[in-house]
């Protein structure tokens, strides 16, 4: 609670132009990197699907393949998000 006390008070600072220095300076952008890596996550998982369906319309010979290669891929890389938006998270808990 401590923390979206902060960020309120950093917010509203700044839209009045008030110098405020924070106790939790790197709360702020945890919250804006954390926001970043959940759109990032919600695209891969979208583009994920796209490639896939692209994939099974179309029988063209390494081209399922490749497409569905390249959705592991992101399935692995949208995994790694996760661990680094958990790890941001730990890191920045007071």
């Amino acid at each position: 609670m401590d923390k979206r006390i902060s960020l309120t008070i950093v917010e509203v600072c700044k839209k009045l132009g008030i110098e405020y220095s924070s106790c939790n300076p790197n709360y702020l952008s945890m919250i804006n990197d954390a926001k970043r890596l959940g759109e990032i996550y919600r695209d891969l998982k979208i583009i994920s699907g796209d490639l896939t369906a692209i994939a099974e319309r179309h029988n063209i010979e390494g081209l399922k393949d490749l497409l569905l290669d390249d959705a592991t891929t992101i399935e692995k890389i949208d995994h790694e998000i996760i661990k680094i938006a958990k790890k941001l998270k730990e890191e920045n808990a007071y």
